[in-house]
């Protein structure tokens, strides 16, 4: 009977641990593009997965566990998850492309579009991969449309729909890089070199710049006015999470 009531305490006992994890949303940024099939794995519990299409990733976690970063473009890294990290929509995690790789030699291809080619004319919309995607999910031939219910049901184009946003904030984020240089980021704005790229996500992610970046006239001086209040506001959680991590050294030393 104790040997029963034991066993069964256990499996409570583990229950409670495995409900404190919770999913952690989190996406890699890095000078290189190629984001896509990066190796996560936390190494406290033993779950592993790849990035998707733009680095983004989603995995059970708690605070103080140790995610492993790795993969053959890039430099391997460890990060200790905090409170902090856990009240962000998303964690935006640093990687360092591995120097050999950037010693290969370079193949160019040039570009060759359906348009250039004459196969199509050069006024028709062009759709991104996911609007094409999320177009075939939310659509189908005939009075009714079998395959949007299908998708509808299976949960599907809700997935999509959120591919496309992160291709439009990845479109959003390049448009902002592109106007805002990154010498001008570091020295007029004080933005940390190593943080630059995680800052242009969180501007993107924003309501009114989204409305500049995606506007048919760019607007520098309005971008570069609201960077400024960005700016203010990044530093500040910046300054709140390098704070965090040194008490955190300082109780791990005492």
């Amino acid at each position: 009977m104790k040997l029963v009531l034991t066993f069964l305490l256990l499996i409570l006992g583990v229950g409670v641990f495995a409900q404190d994890r919770v999913p952690l949303h989190g996406k890699i940024v890095s000078r290189s593009k190629d984001l896509k099939g990066i190796y996560v794995s936390n190494i406290n519990t033993g779950d592993a997965l790849v990035t998707e299409q733009g680095g983004y990733f989603t995995i059970q976690a708690q605070e103080n566990d140790t995610l492993m970063f790795s993969g053959p473009l890039f430099i391997g890294y460890r990060y200790v998850l905090d409170d902090i990290d856990f009240k962000r929509d998303i964690v935006l995690i640093p990687l360092e492309p591995n120097d050999l790789n950037r010693q290969l030699n370079e193949i160019v291809i040039t570009h060759m579009s359906s348009s250039s080619l004459g196969l199509v004319p050069s006024n028709v919309r062009r759709y991104t991969p996911a609007e094409r995607r999320l177009y075939t999910a939310t659509s189908g031939s005939g009075i009714i449309p079998v395959s949007a219910i299908v998708n509808w049901i299976s949960g599907r184009t809700a997935m999509l729909k959120k591919a496309l946003k992160y291709e439009k904030q990845e479109m959003r984020k390049e448009k902002f890089l592109s106007v805002m240089d990154e010498y001008v980021l570091i020295k007029e704005y004080s933005i940390p070199k190593d943080y630059v790229i995680g800052f242009a996500y969180y501007v993107s992610d924003d309501d009114l710049m989204s409305g500049f970046l995606t506007a048919s006239v760019v607007e520098k001086e309005k971008i570069a006015s609201r960077t400024g209040v960005l700016a203010m506001e990044f530093l500040d959680l910046l300054g709140d999470k390098i704070h965090a991590t040194e008490v955190k050294d300082t109780l791990t030393i005492e």
